[in-house]
């Protein structure tokens, strides 16, 4: 086991994905950025940066499934050779550590939003009067919102809102139906009941939870911001066009500006700048946010640093690899002679397991003449095993430099990792 509590191979494999996404996710939010001035309606960038999101979280999941070996993940209690060792190969764990208590403490702000969120629903609410409950259902039937919805009056919120995605409420504030004109607060429910039909209450859980498994690119959260803007500009056309008055609505929002916001997991007539929201509406012209330079040049290199050093770390299976030395060379494997390590049988009972980092020194015949544990498994008997095996079996082609035999060194990874037992057949 690593210091990540996962098994090695997968937090081994996982450091890589985290690497590698950095230059991935990087790509493809400059993609959505050419992509985004081309769209002519809401609806359509909207869509553009969700299908962007995916890709991200899909890129993110095809890469730790290119790198794993799922083979020999299920084979038998066994050494695992893993070829050249990546020199940052020790802060992997860390790396993987610090990831996994990212998700850990962002799921519970998560988890802490969502049931502050559901509280809603039951404390402080009231039911709506016959009058204007009627005219939520002539909205209702006015967008085509085929969806059942219940709706409450609460005096715990400022905004109308959105909770819940298989049985969705709409809360409307106390302070809204006697603080807003009737045709005023119509314009915002048409706004809630459009989240509704455009099933925006199931995207938001999934935006939630791509942005918690990969909040550390800033990227991610650039592509959700894209996501978020575009949903409430999609719910304020559907709006504008149920109510046929864009003024009533603007009226509506601009009363909404001095009101407290809402919870990310809920949907909330606020959200989103109302500064550009309005704008866009009333068809003025808003100067548009642009990227920082700076911050767009620091996030570009180093996501060039991450991507060289992935590739250069990366272990290149069965092909040749330069040396570690100072003047490296390339070499050249003998597979034939690569053969596993055999698992100590003190080690299998005592379920050891570890990755062993092995220098040695490659002679001028492809022999090893030397090989000294550097990078210990914290097991006596799985580091004996490794550096014993490799020294008396492994070979290389004959290392050359200008055509000449030389000796030079490199380092080699051997892991061991017992795996699970397999079940019994069910009895029939």
């Amino acid at each position: 086991m690593s210091i990540s509590l996962l098994p090695l191979a997968i937090g081994r494999d996982l450091g890589w994905t985290l690497i590698h996404f950095l230059w991935q996710g990087l790509l493809l939010a400059a993609l959505l950025h050419a992509i985004l001035p081309i769209c002519r309606s809401a609806i359509a960038r909207h869509n553009c940066a969700l299908a962007t999101l995916a890709l991200m979280a899909l890129a993110f999941v095809a890469t730790f499934l290119s790198l794993h070996d799922f083979a020999k993940s299920g084979a038998p209690a066994t050494g695992v050779i893993s070829g050249p060792a990546p020199i940052a190969a020790p802060w992997l764990d860390w790396l993987v550590m610090f990831w996994l208590a990212g998700i850990a403490g962002l799921s519970l702000r998560a988890l802490v939003g969502w049931y502050m969120v559901q509280s809603l629903k039951r404390l402080d609410t009231l039911a709506v009067p016959a009058d204007l409950l009627q005219r939520c259902h002539d909205l209702q039937r006015r967008l085509a919102v085929a969806w059942p919805v219940r709706f409450l009056l609460s005096r715990r919120i400022d905004v109308p809102m959105v909770v819940g995605w298989l049985k969705p409420v709409v809360l409307i504030p106390v302070s809204a139906v006697t603080g807003l004109a009737p045709a005023q607060l119509d314009a915002l429910i048409l706004h809630e009941l459009a989240h509704i039909r455009r099933l925006d209450t199931i995207t938001n859980l999934l935006l939630v939870a791509v942005e918690t498994v990969l909040f550390y690119h800033p990227a991610v959260w650039w592509v959700g911001r894209q996501v978020r803007t575009e949903r409430e500009h999609c719910c304020d056309d559907f709006a504008v066009s149920a109510c046929g008055d864009a003024a009533v609505y603007v009226e509506a929002m601009t009363a909404l500006e001095t009101w407290k916001g809402a919870s990310r997991l809920a949907l909330a007539a606020n959200g989103g700048k109302l500064k550009h929201r309005v704008a866009r509406l009333l068809d003025a012209r808003v100067e548009s946010p642009r990227f920082s330079l700076s911050a767009a040049t620091g996030l570009a290199l180093l996501t060039l640093v991450a991507a060289s050093v992935a590739v250069a770390q990366t272990p290149k299976g069965n092909g040749a690899y330069p040396s570690k030395d100072k003047n490296p060379v390339m070499l050249q494997p003998i597979m034939e002679s690569h053969q596993i390590p055999p698992y100590p049988k003190e080690s299998i009972g005592l379920k050891e397991e570890g990755r062993v980092l092995v220098e040695v020194t490659i002679g001028t015949d492809g022999t090893v003449s030397q090989a000294a544990v550097v990078g210990p498994s914290g097991h006596q008997r799985l580091d004996a095993a490794a550096s014993n095996f490799v020294k008396g079996y492994w070979r290389w082609q004959p290392p050359t430099r200008a055509g000449k035999p030389v000796t030079t060194n490199t380092r080699v990874s051997v892991l061991f990792n017992l795996a699970p037992k397999p079940a019994a057949p069910a009895a029939r």
